[in-house]
């Protein structure tokens, strides 16, 4: 704020600083903040011989007390004057007075007993029965007192209307000094009128089965259509005033009630729901609170002990023994024998151990089902070599007819002979004919030469002129060729070539020589008779390494449509060899050490499912297959949710002696505090988690006993329990409708005019 300038001149007296010749004019300073005050005070008696006539001083008039009992009148309100707190509005529009009248008889009764006990215990009481008959409480008091003055006399209407208002009055009084109190006992009063109706049948909401998510909108649905009529009742039995007040707060009631109505439905679903997890606590014994866990788990995941004992059944048919109940049990089922799993003790070890020794197993058992699926022995290698030899001697008598024929001959031959791989080729024969000490003319023979070359050879003689004289010689009359079987050999020493070029790398050679030989072994299928179908009969190495390579691609090959159609290609003895190099191929993939302790993943994707139908060709195999690929995939999905993942079954496995808090102290020391932080929050977790459902040593050991069993009998011998817990929480519930009703008591008339 600014400094007043003028301060000084408005209230300060003149001073020696201050004197001018202005100064005899200035004010007085004035007597305190008033300046008339020297006149207002009165001044005191007057002495002298006329003090005796002076008129005495008015003494302060006093209002004189209201007598106890009587109806003290404000501007709004009317009260009992001794009892201020019995009090009441006026009617505010009463143009006849009776209104007015009734009002204040009802004040003075309420005032001429305000000191009963009767009285104060029935004003507190009423809520109680306000809320149990939703608003009705007072109308059925004031129609007993009307008619028994009626049968004394009196009048009917007037009785009913005073005790109406008495009613209204008392009421009033209780809501306004004990809000909280007569809210609570009108609730009360309520829950106990709706648990008598719904009792006996008059319920909606609680005559239909809970069949919890499934069903919850028809329910919520039942709910809000039970809530708007117990609001609509007390609405019309509640409120004040006449028919038209009563209809019209009953409608204002209906949209409430009915959210409060249906909003009761998930609110019991999610008490039910907390305190079946919280009821184990309570349980003392550890078999009975471990199957309570298991059969509760067990309808969350929508089965039975009769599904999962089916499932080991069908597993141990197909020779899966290691296959448990747990492997077929929902998630649910599966998290509680993860609970079970992190609780310290004898049953932890056990599950993890169970756990990592049959993960450890199952490279060989995926292994074992391919090599079935394809036909195959435990040796992919060996069956290929099997079958090599096995058609080798199938094929041996059409390849001796064959070879009868007489050798192909003609310009494709002649170009043959002409080619750099198959020059090479011809003196390898030679050597393997004198290495197996054939024949050499099984394998070459002499043909007049076509085109015979000539030469002049001198005679020794001399014609008449002197000259000398020559002889023409045929220098090359005849040719070696190969024979049928020569060219046949040909050919396969052309496909050891191929396969080498292509094993060392150089792929443009391998291909040009390919070439060569697939256009020599087409000629000799045409012009040698029997030829063809001895090749069909028989797999050389060359013809077995592509049938083999046939069979790999279509497990690795990038684009599974072009692997496909050269596994079509093929002919039935070939397919034998391709499904021999697509099992070497798969149980490579799953013998690697690196891919983690789930070996079915390279099943997981939907092409390679597709490559596998293209394999397995028979629709009953490749049903089997599926099925125990299915059951080891549940194996390891089981293993994934029991351990939390390949990590922590991994840490579980290798160093179950070391305990959460132990690795976190580790991480902290090596200088990892997040990791630190999350295994301590972790452990924290799981510590409230065991406590919240009532898991200990002997809890967990009853579920893994159970759920990691493989016996179907065991399985099965949860069947009563299940069905006794299941009936119980299918069974309808009359709790929303008991909390619609306990909601929506209070919501009737406030106990004021209207």
């Amino acid at each position: 704020m600014a400094e007043d300038q003028w301060a000084a001149f408005r209230t300060a007296p003149a001073t020696a600083a201050t004197q001018g010749p202005w100064t005899k004019y200035a004010a007085p300073a004035a007597a305190g903040n008033d300046p008339w005050a020297a006149f207002r005070a009165a001044p005191p008696p007057a002495e002298g011989p006329w003090a005796k006539y002076a008129t005495p001083a008015p003494s302060t008039y006093v209002q004189p007390e209201p007598p106890p009992g009587e109806i003290i009148h404000g501007k709004d309100r009317s009260y009992i004057s001794d009892h201020p707190e019995i009090n009441t509005t006026r009617p505010a529009d009463d143009p006849t007075g009776r209104d007015t009248a009734v009002t204040m008889g009802a004040l003075k009764t309420r005032g001429d007993n305000a000191d009963s006990i009767v009285d104060n215990i029935l004003r507190k009481e009423a809520p109680l029965g306000h809320g149990y008959t939703f608003g009705l409480s007072d109308e059925i008091v004031s129609s007993i007192v009307g008619g028994a003055n009626k049968l004394m006399g009196g009048d009917f209407s007037d009785s009913f209307d005073s005790a109406q208002e008495l009613q209204r009055q008392e009421m009033a009084r209780q809501r306004e000094e004990h809000p909280i109190g007569s809210a609570v006992t009108e609730i009360a009063g309520g829950v106990g009128s709706g648990i008598s109706l719904a009792k006996n049948g008059v319920t909606l909401v609680g005559r239909m089965a809970n069949n919890g998510i499934r069903n919850i909108i028809p329910r919520m649905l039942a709910g809000g259509a039970e809530g708007a009529g117990y609001a609509g009742i007390s609405g019309l039995f509640g409120a004040d005033g006449g028919i038209r007040n009563r209809v019209d707060q009953a409608v204002e009631n209906l949209p409430v009630g009915a959210v409060l109505g249906a909003a009761a439905v998930p609110a019991t679903d999610l008490v039910r729901a907390i305190f079946g997890r919280v009821a184990p606590i309570f349980n003392r014994d550890p078999a009975e609170r471990g199957d309570t866990l298991m059969a509760r788990r067990l309808m969350q995941d929508r089965q039975t002990p009769e599904t999962l004992a089916t499932a080991v059944e069908d597993a141990q048919a197909a020779g899966q023994n290691e296959y448990r109940a747990v492997d077929a049990a929902g998630r649910n089922s599966q998290r509680l024998v993860a609970m079970a799993a992190k609780t310290p003790g004898e049953a932890r070890n056990g599950i993890v151990e169970d756990l990592a020794g049959r993960q450890e197993g199952q490279a060989g058992r995926v292994r074992t089902m391919v090599t079935d699926a394809l036909g195959q022995g435990d040796n992919a290698f060996q069956t290929e070599q099997s079958i090599i030899a096995r058609r080798q001697a199938a094929a041996q008598p059409r390849y001796d007819a064959a070879y009868a024929n007489p050798p192909p001959q003609g310009d494709f031959y002649t170009d043959m002979l002409g080619r750099q791989s198959v020059r090479e080729a011809l003196p390898v024969l030679e050597r393997t004919a004198a290495e197996r000490q054939m024949p050499i003319t099984d394998l070459f023979t002499e043909v007049p030469n076509p085109t015979p070359q000539t030469r002049e050879v001198p005679t020794g003689l001399v014609d008449a002129a002197g000259n000398p004289m020559t002889r023409t010689e045929t220098v090359n009359s005849t040719v070696r060729i190969p024979t049928a079987r020569g060219w046949d050999f040909v050919k396969r020493e052309l496909d050891a070539r191929v396969n080498q070029l292509y094993n060392s790398g150089d792929t443009t050679a391998a291909e040009a020589i390919k070439e060569t030989r697939n256009a020599l072994r087409e000629q000799l299928a045409n012009d040698v008779p029997g030829y063809r179908e001895a090749l069909a009969n028989y797999s050389d190495n060359s013809a077995a390494h592509e049938a083999v390579q046939t069979g790999r691609d279509l497990v690795t090959a990038g684009n599974a449509d072009e692997a496909r159609a050269a596994y079509g290609a093929l002919n039935e003895g070939q397919r034998d060899l391709a499904k021999t190099g697509a099992a070497r191929e798969l149980t490579q993939k799953i013998d690697k050490p690196d891919f983690g302790n789930d070996r079915t993943r390279i099943f997981n994707t939907p092409d390679m499912q597709g490559r596998m139908d293209t394999l397995v060709e028979d629709p009953v195999v490749r049903a089997l297959f599926g099925d125990r690929l299915g059951r080891e995939q549940d194996m390891s999905r089981a293993a994934r949710t029991i351990t939390g993942g390949s990590s922590t079954y991994e840490n579980f496995a290798d160093g179950e002696a070391v305990s959460d808090a132990g690795g976190a102290i580790i991480a902290l020391m090596t200088g990892h505090p997040i990791r630190a932080a999350s295994m301590f929050g972790g452990r924290a977790l799981n510590t409230f988690t065991r406590a919240a459902t009532g898991m200990n040593d002997e809890v967990a050991g009853r579920i893994g006993d159970y759920l990691m069993s493989a016996d179907p009998a065991h399985i099965r011998s949860l069947a009563d329990l299940f069905g006794r817990v299941q009936n119980q929480a299918y069974a309808p519930s009359i709790a929303p409708a008991v909390i619609s009703a306990g909601a929506n008591a209070p919501r009737s008339g406030n106990g004021e005019k209207r």
